[in-house]
């Protein structure tokens, strides 16, 4: 259910971003007028694109991974290059969800250079996304 709703969240994240982007080329080159805030209202949308796809990447085994390498190996050996790549797995969620939430609470004290919203809104994508790889992790693979 959880992954529905990042999925969900993803895919209007991804057109919100594409509209954006498309407002921004139609303004410039049809009115030649830019939008002032769409840059950076893309640039934001994107990194929530990013956290929430890599956390709906870790729950179907989507990253970058060594696997025909740990195949070859001998199952105990399997089972610690498996175990030693969880642990620093979930070492890296852990510390971004921490440096994620630092973050967050300090960039509530800016503003957005052009929209009307704190920064500590485009930071939180840091640990929503790691909270949501975290749960993913402990859950196990799922296709």
């Amino acid at each position: 259910m959880l992954a529905r709703i990042e999925a969900a969240l993803l895919g209007a994240l991804v057109l919100a971003m594409t509209g954006v982007t498309l407002a921004q080329v139609v303004s410039r080159y049809v009115f030649g007028e830019p939008l002032i805030w769409s840059e950076e209202a893309a640039r934001y949308l994107f990194v929530w694109v990013s956290m929430l796809g890599a956390a709906l990447a870790l729950r179907a085994r989507g990253h970058y991974a060594l696997s025909a390498v740990v195949e070859r190996l001998p199952a105990t050996s399997a089972r610690l290059a498996r175990a030693l790549a969880f642990s620093v797995t979930l070492a890296f969620i852990l510390l971004l969800f921490a440096t994620g939430l630092a973050e967050t609470h300090q960039a509530h004290l800016q503003e957005a250079s052009t929209l009307p919203m704190r920064m500590s809104l485009a930071y939180a994508a840091l640990p929503v996304g790691a909270a949501l790889m975290l749960i993913h992790l402990l859950a196990g693979p799922r296709a």
